[in-house]
């Protein structure tokens, strides 16, 4: 169950529990999805591609990696060329991962819809804080990946009902565009959509709590200019903010765009009656009709209309919506034990130049209530600005900075000044400094050095920050850690990777020393220290198999275990049981263990092995990926050493076999939202995936094998066991000593038992027997080595009528697969 959709990092704090600024998202899915409708209307028209685009010696700013599903070859082509013109407007570099599938069960009139697969808030240089940017932009602006390589960016479904015209050239007759719709949708995909709403009688703003806006939510205006998401002017889910959203009168207040438009603000499409999909996010159709160079975005396509230019609206409002950037770069101005001179600096990174004079500190001594003063900062040298302020005495100062560049956007630091703000006390300093660190697991020995990062802050700064370990109980020199940008601090480990064994641990601590004249301190932990476990990845291998019974090492047990668990027969590869659930908003959690041999993949590569998964299966009908796809289990495989994840096969839950989901619901007391059901030998599952079914993989390459536990905030179950992990079994290179001949199972169908009956032409080195019900749950698993003759009578009073499948391998290689049937 979950409450919201939100995901933070979880760390680890020294002093009361205080974290840093965390990464909040909402994944796309879960927002209404822009649709681009189909008008019957002939209109006639084309603007072609951008002057730049058609200029052969134009230079690729971004790159677009597409992944097509049940596409015919011309619709791919056609969206090749729109994503190609893209690619020259919009910069990133991060690649953008975009999904396009071709459906039939879109609804009629409509042409496509699109969306960001993932908003993300308070990620790294996010231009104002709580605000969701689509992950594409994001992504750009943090210079990192946010959702990962094996998730898209862009999410975009195209109708296959659709008369359209895959050309090229703008003529489409009396046919829909399939460019121009194309572009349109790839803009909504890049951040062109918000989270305004109409709900029966009321209007209003927000996902995952009332408030949350995108960039664009946050530029839309009223015809007097009154911001929608300024409460001193509208309040929201009101009757009132339905009517301003039905006003017909709505606009983009994107500097940018009027900067080019001379001053005009763009007019958004805002119908009396709201339309989900179309309201808000679109351009106003009759001010920018077919053939006006700014009606890629407007709502509706007619029959021939072409426009293969987002126009320099629609291009200045992308720019305001993350796509260009203003980027204030300032340290915080620290405490002072004596008063003296405050040097203020600030860096600027602007796509824009800088408007003259408009680089200033605003501060106050009380808090600004009634005092403010304005101290202009001069531009020394490329773009990095300074001023000196003498204090009058010994009063706190508080301050934030301001600058704008030549198109009026303004930025500030903090960002949400003045509501926020920096102050400066003077006086004898006494407080400790504050660290704050995610715990490495574990250590991967791929001869890559182990980094240590923490948010290590002070009010007066910081002096040193450095860290203390040993290897094996053997202390070892400390090193130093350097402030990388905010309050990250980060450090390498001084050791040499190959001096280290698989199966040593690394004990480690962070000191903090602030600039006060007493030095005042902080060690994190206190006690002794964060455990790191040295994890050897082994040679690849082509074949794999582990029945878990002799524990061993060839996993990385940081967060799962191997072990005989009660009600088991015997070993096997455990989650925490019960898995853990913070029941904290926003707090999701991962569990993870990893198998350290590589595996090369062969040629109809397959992976199988016998589970139980008591984990909160989802909503009915739900799916991986869905909103209410709850807690899932996963596997996921990497070619570069766990540096990046991607999909064996998609997450699954206890809804995934009717067994589990009954065991599991069965087991939640009422009024409850946890399930008490443990996991039992019983419950055994065997699951069998090609290690291609995916399309992340090609055979030969050679990967690390992943399985994780998600769990979101709420409601939690036993968890996950993994047994008789078989990875490519060879084929074999001689004939078996046993055949199916040797082996009678009888009588069949049988009443209350059957007899089993295996006779060999010669010992049999190693032989297993298993026998699954009609839903694939495991019921018996015999194991039996150097076996001359065998027989047993199996028991199956306790089981209903039905159909059984029973299996015998000799030495893992399948001999017989045999129905039985129960009266």
């Amino acid at each position: 169950m979950r409450k919201g959709l939100l995901s933070i990092a979880l760390l680890v704090s020294v002093l009361g529990g205080a974290f840093a600024q965390s990464l909040k998202s909402v994944r796309g899915g879960d927002v209404p999805c822009p649709i681009c409708r189909a008008s019957d209307k002939i209109e006639k028209s084309f603007i072609p591609p951008p002057a730049s685009f058609l200029l052969k010696s134009t230079e690729q700013k971004s790159d677009f990696i597409v992944e097509y599903i049940s596409f015919p070859e011309e619709a791919r082509v056609a969206l090749e060329y729109a994503v190609s013109i893209w690619e020259t407007i919009i910069e990133s570099d991060l690649p953008i991962h975009m999904r396009a599938e071709w459906r039939d069960d879109m609804e009629t009139g409509t042409l496509a819809s699109c969306s960001p697969e993932t908003y993300y808030a308070d990620f790294k240089d996010a231009p104002f804080a709580g605000v969701y940017y689509a992950v594409a932009v994001a992504e750009k602006i943090a210079k990192e990946e946010l959702n990962g390589t094996s998730r898209f960016d862009i999410e975009a479904n195209f109708s296959s009902s659709i008369n359209w015209y895959f050309g090229t050239d703008g003529n489409a007759g009396s046919s829909y565009d399939f460019v121009s719709v194309a572009m349109h949708e790839i803009a909504h995909g890049l951040g062109f959509t918000g989270f305004f709403f109409v709900n029966g009688s009321l209007g209003g703003y927000g996902y995952w709590e009332f408030g949350d806006v995108t960039p664009f939510d946050r530029l839309v205006e009223n015809s007097s200019g009154n911001n929608l998401i300024d409460e001193s002017f509208f309040e929201n889910a009101s009757a009132e903010m339905k009517t301003v959203l039905e006003s017909g009168r709505l606009y983009s207040n994107s500097p940018v765009a009027k900067s080019v438009n001379s001053g005009i603000r763009p007019r958004l499409f805002s119908p009396s009656s709201y339309d989900p999909g179309s309201s808000i996010y679109h351009l106003d159709d009759y001010v920018y009709p077919a053939g006006n160079e700014n009606s890629l975005m407007t709502h509706a396509f007619g029959r021939g209309e072409a426009i293969h230019d987002p126009g320099p609206l629609t291009t200045g409002i992308m720019e305001d919506l993350g796509w260009s950037n203003l980027f204030l770069r300032h340290n915080q101005v620290k405490d002072r034990e004596q008063v003296e001179p405050l040097i203020f600096m600030v860096d600027i990174e602007s796509h824009y130049p800088i408007e003259a004079n408009s680089v200033f500190v605003v501060y106050s001594t009380d808090n600004f209530n009634e005092t403010r003063d304005t101290l202009f900062l001069l531009n020394a040298e490329n773009e990095s600005y300074i001023a000196t302020l003498n204090p009058d005495g010994q009063e706190d100062i508080q301050y934030y900075l301001e600058a704008s560049d030549v198109n009026g956007r303004v930025r500030t630091v903090p960002r949400n000044a003045p509501e926020d703000f920096y102050n400066i006390h003077f006086g004898l300093d006494l407080e400790r400094p504050t660290i704050e660190t995610v715990e490495i697991p574990y250590y991967l020995l791929t001869g890559d050095s182990l980094r240590v990062e923490a948010n290590v802050d002070d009010n007066l700064g910081i002096d040193t920050v450095y860290v203390t370990y040993s290897i094996n109980g053997v202390d070892q020199p400390s090193f130093g850690m350097t402030l990388d940008y905010g309050t990250l601090y980060s450090g390498i480990f001084n050791f040499d990777p190959a001096s280290l064994s698989d199966g040593d641990v690394i004990r480690y601590r962070i000191t903090a020393v602030d600039a006060a004249n007493n030095q005042n301190s902080t060690v994190f932990p206190i006690a002794e220290g964060i455990a790191v476990n040295v994890e050897q990845i082994f040679s690849p291998v082509t074949t794999y198999s582990q029945n878990f019974n002799d524990g061993g090492t060839d996993f990385v047990l940081a967060e799962f275990d191997i072990y005989n668990a009660d009600n088991f027969a015997d070993g096997a590869l455990h989650s925490p049981h019960p898995y853990f659930a913070t029941n904290q908003d926003n707090k999701d959690l991962n569990f993870s263990t990893l198998l350290k041999y590589p595996i090369i993949i062969q040629e109809n590569g397959e992976m199988s092995f016998d589970e139980v998964v008591l984990v909160e299966p989802g909503e009915p009908l739900a799916e991986y990926g869905d909103a209410d796809f709850w807690d899932y289990v996963i596997l996921e495989g990497s070619r570069d050493f766990g540096e990046h994840w991607y999909t064996l096969t998609d997450g699954y839950d206890s809804g995934d076999n009717i067994t589990w989901r009954t065991e599991y619901n069965d087991g939640i007391p009422n009024g409850e939202k946890d399930s008490g059901t443990l996991g039992t030998a019983e419950l055994y599952v065997n699951r069998s995936i090609s290690l291609l079914e995916s399309g992340n993989f090609s055979v030969g390459d050679t990967i690390l094998i992943r399985f994780r536990l998600y769990s979101d905030p709420y409601a939690r179950g036993w968890g996950w066991a993994i047994d008789n992990l078989i990875i490519q079994q060879p084929l074999a290179t001689k004939e078996t000593i046993l055949s199916p001949g040797n082996i009678n199972a009888y009588p069949n169908p049988f009443n209350n038992n059957f007899e089993i009956e295996v006779n060999p032409k010669a010992p049999l080195k190693e032989m297993r027997i298993e026998l699954y019900d009609m839903y694939g749950r495991s019921l018996l698993v015999i194991n039996r080595q150097n076996v001359t003759s065998y027989r047993e009578t199996i028991d199956m009073q306790k089981y209903s009528s039905g159909l059984f499948l029973l299996k015998v391998t000799e030495d893992g290689q399948p001999v017989l697969s045999k129905k039985m049937i129960k009266n």
